[in-house]
């Protein structure tokens, strides 16, 4: 599989973090304004939250590595589309790698082994331009919920800086014939070094479902809520909360393909 270049390194001292076992998104709680029409961003993560419940539902039921890409990387997906660069300046370059890395493996039948109601990627590895990436780890579904524990390991040098970047994607959503609940998280990081010093950072992302959706006449979700949070767990040495927030957004649904978006204040 073939990986994207990584952005300059002076990009990476803005959006590295260093992953964790716990999740600092998943207990931060925030305030929300008022509920807002949605952006043209916003409007593109209701689509993706809508397109993976589907996915979700379908791995259900069937297990398939591509379905299976689509709902590891959930958390980040969905928290790009609707918080952009919002906490830190640029879109972090966790969600594209990862992603194309996920996607890459899915097709790959030398590291992605699919039987029924689980697929395993197996030290999935690419070296391309001094850098590497290796992606390991499971999803499996069961009669009611999915399940997903995927770590990857991204290294290299550019431009004099050396990095040792992971990421951590895990999760469980309970689904039913007309309800999708539960949690994604992300925690993306690691440190990063180069003229004599280096530096360490933590950024957590967690997505909180509970949604009810329809198959016919159309599939589609019709209530519920999607709460998108990222959280700092270190931030860069020198930058305090009022230049890399915590945010969050709450996307609430008031009939099929209809919502509405509320911001952390």
């Amino acid at each position: 599989m073939k990986l994207a270049r990584i952005p300059a390194a002076a990009s990476l001292l803005l959006l590295a973090a260093c992953g964790s076992d716990g999740n600092a998104a998943l207990s931060k709680q925030f305030n929300y304004g008022s509920p807002q029409s949605p952006t043209s961003s916003e409007q593109t993560a209701i689509s993706s939250a809508e397109s993976s419940v589907s996915d979700t539902a379908a791995f259900n039921s069937s297990a398939d590595a591509t379905k299976g890409a689509t709902i590891v990387t959930l958390a980040d997906d969905l928290a790009s589309a609707a918080l952009g660069a919002s906490g830190f300046g640029i879109d972090p370059p966790s969600r594209a790698v990862t992603s194309r890395a996920l996607r890459s493996a899915s097709l790959d039948s030398a590291c992605a082994t699919v039987v029924p109601n689980k697929v395993t990627f197996t030290n999935c590895t690419d070296v391309s331009s001094g850098f590497s990436f290796t992606l390991s780890g499971t999803i499996s579904s069961t009669a009611d919920s999915v399940t997903w524990d995927v770590t990857g390991g991204f290294t290299g040098t550019d431009q004099g800086v050396t990095f040792n970047l992971s990421i951590h994607e895990s999760g469980k959503l309970t689904v039913t014939a007309t309800t999708v609940k539960g949690q994604a998280l992300s925690s993306f990081g690691g440190t990063i070094s180069g003229g004599g010093g280096s530096v360490s950072f933590g950024l957590d992302t967690a997505a909180l479902v509970d949604l009810t959706y329809q198959t016919t006449p159309s599939s589609c979700v019709v209530s519920g809520t999607l709460e998108l949070k990222r959280v700092w767990s270190q931030r860069p040495q020198g930058a305090g909360p009022a230049d890399l927030p915590d945010v969050g957004v709450k996307i609430t649904w008031s009939g099929c393909g209809t919502a509405s978006v509320a911001h952390s204040q």
